[in-house]
């Protein structure tokens, strides 16, 4: 059950952008369509993402990681990541994660004409490219690492002598 709500929660992350595309039609105030419209757009997807990730498990992510790998053309299973293959996913992720980040801090930015019409493919380009960097290039070392992260070790400072 829990891999299940998981992987909808990833889906709901996929589908973030489409939701924010509806919520002017709701005809709420403009701060809340704003804040709302934002969160959808930007930072929703991702948090979607990682608590989708936590739930699913390993169950839940193999499926969709192989759903993915299969929908891009790489074989499917649990193989390791080539070293450039590796790198790339790595520099795909450390170029999404200052560009979402982007829309907070420089609100600016969207004025332009073709940034403001184009916002929900720029996101979902985004959104995209974080799972294929992931999911795809990565392989089982990269789920492997971000998995650690969450993981609570057992740590001591090393002694100074």
């Amino acid at each position: 059950m829990k891999s299940k709500i998981g992987i909808g929660l990833v889906i709901v992350g996929f589908l973030c952008p489409v939701f924010g595309l509806l919520v002017p039609f709701l005809g709420l105030d403009s701060t809340t369509t704003t804040a709302l419209v934002a969160f959808l757009m930007v930072g929703g997807p991702e948090v979607f993402f990682v608590l989708g990730g936590l739930l699913a498990g390993k169950e839940g992510v193999l499926l969709v990681k192989n759903k993915i790998k299969k929908f891009i053309g790489l074989p499917e299973g649990e193989y390791p990541a080539s070293k450039t293959q590796y790198k790339i996913g790595v520099a795909l992720i450390l170029v999404w994660f200052p560009l979402t980040l982007v829309a907070g801090y420089v609100p600016n930015l969207f004025d332009f004409p073709l940034i403001k019409e184009n916002l929900f493919w720029i996101a979902l380009a985004g959104d995209i490219t974080l799972v294929v960097a992931i999911f795809g290039l990565g392989g089982h070392q990269m789920i492997t690492k971000i998995g650690s992260v969450f993981k609570w070790e057992q740590w001591e400072l090393p002694n100074r002598n």
